[in-house]
């Protein structure tokens, strides 16, 4: 099982196996110490109740396709902001702090849907370029 930060550089049908297969839980544990998100965080953009993540992860198991899919999302905007705010924290503090752009959402929380995670990029890609949001 790859790592998320080989899956993040792997090609795109490479990524596409893996979540099928399901990602390990532990992965989401790695994200959340990275970024200082909290896992009770993660867990409702995986939707998934905290205490079921936990077992995942103390049971070294992988998680279904459709959350290992939401995982690999925030794995993916994650990565994508802290190449532009330069550091995992101000990642993490962006990812976690209410938006006035998405109504006072915070950006973590748009993305356990597609939509909200395509959302989300096309702010990053305006802050990135330096274009109005």
């Amino acid at each position: 099982m790859l790592k998320m930060h080989e899956l993040l550089n792997a090609a795109p049908l490479s990524q596409i196996s893996y979540i099928r297969l399901g990602l390990l839980a532990q992965e989401a544990v790695s994200i959340s110490v990275q970024y200082q998100i909290s896992l009770s965080d993660i867990a409702r953009v995986l939707h998934i109740p905290l205490r079921s993540l936990q077992y995942l992860v103390r049971q070294e198991q992988e998680l279904s396709a459709v959350t290992s899919e939401r995982l690999f999302r925030l794995a993916r905007v994650a990565s994508y902001a802290s190449c532009i705010y330069g550091d995992l924290i101000t990642t993490g503090n962006w990812l976690t702090r209410p938006n006035s752009v998405l109504n006072q959402m915070t950006p973590l929380s748009l993305l356990d849907t597609a939509y909200g995670g395509q959302e989300v990029e096309r702010i990053l890609r305006s802050i990135e370029y330096g274009l109005p949001v």
